[in-house]
């Protein structure tokens, strides 16, 4: 079944369905709406569009103001490592 026969699927049992189920593929929906979203994941946690955009903004602002380190400097650091 392609796209469109499940398309129209669907309207026909959405238009018969009763409050319940409704509801339960309204939540559904926006659940899914939620995670398409999503482009990227930390530790298991996604972060949306908005939030890499956010964190990418914040980034540029630390380097504006000196805040970062040179190659030289992380490989002096990483050597302190165990």
């Amino acid at each position: 079944m392609g796209a469109t026969e499940l398309r129209q699927s669907l309207h026909r049992i959405i238009d018969h369905a009763d409050e319940r189920f409704l509801r339960m593929i309204n939540s559904l929906a926006n659940e899914y709406a939620k995670e398409d979203n999503i482009v990227a994941y930390r530790t298991g946690k996604p972060i949306s569009k908005a939030g890499l955009y956010y964190e990418l903004k914040e980034a540029e602002k630390e380097i504006e103001g000196g805040d970062y380190l040179t190659i030289e400097d992380f490989a002096k650091e990483s050597e302190k490592w165990d």
